[in-house]
C-alpha cells in the first residue's frame, strides 16, 4: 500500500504545487494497486498448477483408450487374417 498523503507533502516540500503534487501521489497509489503483488503471483502458480494437473489427467485417460483401441485393431486384425489364411488352399 502507497502512503499518498507523504508522497504528496514530499513533492510539495521539495517544490511542486500541492494540487499538483496531490494529482501526481494519486496517479502514484492507483499504479500501485495495478502491480502484481507476490500473493497474487502464487495464487496464479496454483492456478496453472492446477490446470496442469487435469491436463495431465485427462492425458493419461486419453492415453489408456487410445492403447485399449490399439490393442482391439490387433485382435481384430490379427482374427481376419488367420480366418483369410484359413479359406486358402
Amino acid at each position: 500500500m502507497v502512503n499518498t498523503l507523504s508522497i504528496a507533502s514530499d513533492l510539495s516540500e521539495a517544490g511542486i504545487e500541492k494540487p499538483h503534487a496531490e494529482a501526481i501521489a494519486n496517479a502514484i497509489g492507483t499504479r500501485q494497486e495495478d502491480v502484481a503483488t507476490k500473493d497474487f503471483v502464487r495464487a496464479e502458480i496454483s492456478t496453472v498448477r492446477a490446470e496442469i494437473s487435469t491436463v495431465r489427467t485427462e492425458m493419461s485417460a486419453l492415453e489408456t483408450r487410445l492403447v485399449r483401441w490399439m490393442v482391439g485393431t490387433v485382435f481384430a486384425a490379427s482374427g481376419l487374417l488367420f480366418a483369410t489364411l484359413r479359406f486358402i488352399p
